[in-house]
């Protein structure tokens, strides 16, 4: 009988004590996620942003997800993981998975190194270098040697609706290109991806839009993406503002901002964190979503792979739609009225996401960042990849 009483004793012990102990991890899992949310929420009044979308994925899931703040401020909407933000030059990477599924379909006979022209009703040719091809590389890599004269061909080519005699006669001009040939110089470029998607509509004989549809959003189960903002119910969307004068300001709604990114294979893509987080996965499984292949491996690691490493964009390597350095290969977008962020550090092969719904006029104005915006930025980023640490 006494041994019984000990042996109670005991075991009465031990299950206070790692009761005890499991209560302690989780009041501290609950404190480390109330100081990560409060970190987040400092940021976003540091950078003055009215709501953050954020998403953390490893390999073939995600690990962390979640909404901050109003998507509209003023009306006081709180954000989703469904809420709809413009992802701008995030597209390029779409533009590139696009190109690289059909690269990889036989059917179709080309290759990343084929002359982009035999696709083209002109030849697209930098005129100071009429005998070096353009390659699909070339144009996914910014290495075409086209110079970026981005508004007047938005002007000319979308809104005039001018297209195979105009574009000839605009590509023959010696003042669009740069002095360097082709594949020896680097220069960040929206005609690229532009040509690009004509490129897709001509081999596939579909729109660039539906194409993307039918052979990426759909198979990766992203219903709420679209190109076009009347796709979506006005009350999901996050409505943009500029801060200036120390004031949130609303800014024009959508009709302008789709007239702005009217380029679509460009930067037209609208986005909510839940969707683009099964594109994310795809790109950190190798190509493979929910038991879907994409992409082939091969087209993966070549995307993430630096086209030129002998000619940098700053502190920066191109890819295929992607950007980065050994640690990791992202793209960002910059949109009017907002921001959009995508890495994935090669190490531990963590992925992060963000959207936000604020952009400063003075960067409008002058293309310059203020530090505040700037550092909250930085600090949001840092402190996402410090929780995919932890996870």
């Amino acid at each position: 009988m006494k041994n019984l009483f000990v042996k109670g004793i005991t075991f009465t012990i031990v299950i206070l004590f790692v009761g005890t102990s499991i209560l302690s991890n989780i009041c501290q899992a609950l404190e480390i996620t109330d100081d990560f949310d409060s970190e987040i929420e400092n940021f976003m009044k540091m950078g003055h942003i009215p709501s953050l979308v954020a998403c953390i994925v490893k390999n073939d899931s995600v690990k962390w997800m979640k909404a901050f703040g109003k998507s509209d401020y003023y009306r006081g909407i709180n954000s989703t993981i469904d809420t709809v933000f413009p992802i701008a030059s995030i597209t390029k990477s779409v533009t590139a998975t696009a190109i690289m599924q059909i690269i990889e379909n036989e059917s179709y006979g080309i290759s990343l190194d084929d002359n982009v022209s035999k696709y083209l009703p002109f030849d697209l040719k930098n005129p100071k270098y009429p005998d070096v091809n353009i390659t699909f590389r070339m144009l996914l890599a910014h290495q075409s040697s086209f110079r970026d004269n981005h508004n007047k061909f938005v002007i000319y080519y979308r809104l005039l609706k001018n297209t195979d005699d105009w574009l000839k006669k605009f590509f023959s001009d010696p003042r669009n290109w740069f002095d360097y040939a082709p594949g020896k110089g680097v220069c960040y470029s929206m005609g690229g991806p532009t040509i690009i998607g004509m490129i897709i509509e001509n081999i596939t004989n579909q729109s660039y839009k539906d194409y993307c549809k039918e052979h990426i959003f759909t198979p990766l189960e992203m219903y709420n993406t679209s190109f076009y903002f009347s796709d979506f119910d006005e009350n999901n969307l996050a409505h943009p503002y500029l801060w200036t004068g120390g004031k949130l300001l609303p800014y024009l709604q959508y009709p302008f901002i789709e007239l702005y990114s009217i380029e679509l294979p460009v930067g037209g893509l609208k986005s909510t964190i839940s969707d683009f987080s099964h594109y994310l996965i795809m790109h950190t499984n190798k190509g493979v979503y929910n038991g879907v292949r994409i992409l082939k491996e091969s087209s993966v690691e070549e995307m993430h792979r630096y086209q030129y490493p002998e000619y940098p964009d700053g502190n920066a390597l191109h890819g295929l739609g992607w950007y980065g350095n050994e640690s990791y290969s992202g793209h960002s977008g910059t949109a009017i009225g907002g921001f959009a962020f995508l890495k994935i550090r090669h190490y531990d092969n963590a992925g992060v996401i963000y959207f936000i719904n604020q952009r400063s006029l003075l960067n409008i104005i002058v293309h310059n960042l203020p530090k505040y915006y700037i550092d909250a930025k930085k600090g949001i980023e840092a402190a996402l990849f410090e929780k995919a640490s932890e996870l």
